[in-house]
């Protein structure tokens, strides 16, 4: 059984902490849930909390309105302490105060020292112009965030880690899945040809009409895959 703690940013119990809440619990309407929103857009029992071999999964309850975890919409999440979550008109973050000080404080260490190694140990502007986060971006690749400038994004630190407790079988299956997403992608990604463009730099690249409704198809099959592996009884 973990304990963890949710902060109300936002909606009718705004500034509350509900610290130290016993899982599992749900998240809702109704006077039975360990934290109540008294938000007529959230569900009755809207979203459950429960911990799964040391990590915290968000399960949305079939809720009318949906679930957002940093600005998209979410069925089954590992929570992250720092993570925004949006249930109606309400805005929830996850993790406590003092958590959260320390998980940015880790990031900033392990940036620092990222750093540290990209430049030889020392900081500043790389030999190719750029800063050292600039520089570090490029080398350890891109999230969506830095990539777009998107602010609301699914995974605003990092990547989720693959799962390492999987049996052969299931291992065997989730690598033929991504080899799948892996060898499409990279079709569209070779029939794209650069544009004319008078840009020096990050010309655009163009496909044509085909390869982008192949790349349409591809993320529809993505979006089935997730919905099959949040709601596997549903046909």
């Amino acid at each position: 059984m973990a304990l963890v703690t949710f902060q109300i940013l936002d909606g009718m119990e705004r500034g509350l902490v509900y610290a130290d809440i016993p899982t599992p619990f749900t998240i809702g309407r109704e006077e039975d849930n360990a934290i109540q929103l008294n938000d007529e857009r959230v569900s009755r029992f809207h979203v459950k909390i429960q911990e799964d071999k040391g990590r915290i999964i968000l399960t949305d309850l079939d809720s009318t309105n949906g679930t957002r975890v940093n600005g998209r919409p979410v069925q089954l999440h590992v929570l992250e302490v720092g993570d925004h979550i949006s249930i109606g008109r309400c805005l929830l973050v996850f993790g406590s105060p003092e958590e959260i000080v320390a998980r940015a404080r880790e990031l900033n260490e392990q940036d620092e020292e990222s750093a540290a190694k990209s430049s030889g140990g020392k900081a500043g502007p790389t030999g190719r112009g750029q800063t050292v986060a600039e520089s570090q971006q490029i080398e350890e690749g891109y999230t969506s965030s830095n990539l777009f400038g998107v602010e609301e994004v699914l995974f605003p630190f990092h990547p989720p880690p693959l799962p390492r407790e999987l049996p052969l079988a299931q291992r065997a299956q989730l690598t033929d899945l991504l080899a799948f997403i892996h060898d499409e992608l990279r079709m569209v990604i070779e029939a794209g040809e650069e544009a004319n463009s008078k840009a020096k730099q990050n010309k655009p690249r163009v496909v044509d009409w085909h390869t982008w409704q192949q790349l349409l198809r591809l993320e529809m099959q993505i979006a089935a895959y997730l919905r099959e592996a949040a709601e596997p009884d549903q046909p």
